[in-house]
């Protein structure tokens, strides 16, 4: 169950160093929205991850790292290039067990924003982030699963171990219908995603994720 929330994390992880023509998968305009999703091929950011699963009366710890890759481009069936993300997740449960996902997204940036595809054959955008970026703004991030965007601030000061990060942007994504899951993202400028925290639950179970930036590399 809190696979889902490698997967949600690994949707927002990172995403400007990126250029490309009309038709390309980095085309923003005038827009300079897209400092907080830097995309270029190379780029990659590690992450660590730590929390609690809550089963009932047990708990649990995790403890675990991520990595996310831009790995090279690829033409969409709709006409248009997008970036290959590769997010490869791995979390150990009170030393007893791992639990490991890979999650592969196709992601474009245009001048309305930042665009997820679950496949290159996918007509619709599984998920949007809309250009201009203002705080307050609430949206339907994404229709499958229904799942509802709140951008918090866009002043926030966030330190993890790959340091402190000023101006980063806030973000909230709201599932209900997955088992109440929240999900809020810092992003700074020109770095991408540099904190997520997940949280899922119900009556059964409660699910808790910090992942912090650990290092990047941006490709130059």
């Amino acid at each position: 169950m809190f696979v889902r929330g490698l997967v949600v994390t690994a949707i927002l992880a990172v995403l400007v160093s990126g250029c490309g023509s009309n038709g390309g998968p980095f085309n923003p305009g005038q827009n300079d929205d897209a400092r907080f999703y830097p995309l270029a091929v190379g780029n990659t950011w590690e992450y660590t991850r730590y929390g609690t699963f809550n089963i009932d009366s047990l708990s649990y710890t995790i403890s675990g790292a991520s990595t996310v890759t831009i790995t090279g481009t690829a033409d969409h069936s709709g006409g248009f290039q997008v970036f290959v993300e590769e997010t490869m997740v791995s979390d150990t449960i009170l030393g007893l067990f791992i639990e490991t996902a890979i999650d592969t997204s196709y992601i474009r940036v245009t001048g309305s924003g930042l665009h997820g595809y679950p496949s290159l054959l996918s007509t619709d955008s599984s998920w949007t982030v809309p250009f201009p970026l203002i705080t307050g703004m609430v949206w339907p991030f994404s229709t499958e699963p229904p799942m509802t965007g709140e951008l918090l601030s866009q002043s926030e000061t966030v330190t993890v171990p790959a340091g402190t990060f000023q101006d980063c942007l806030e973000m909230r994504i709201i599932w209900i219908e997955g088992g109440n899951v929240v999900n809020t993202s810092n992003f700074a400028p020109n770095v991408g995603m540099v904190r997520n925290i997940y949280s899922q639950g119900t009556a059964q179970f409660l699910v808790n994720i910090t992942t912090r930036l650990a290092s990047y590399q941006l490709a130059p």
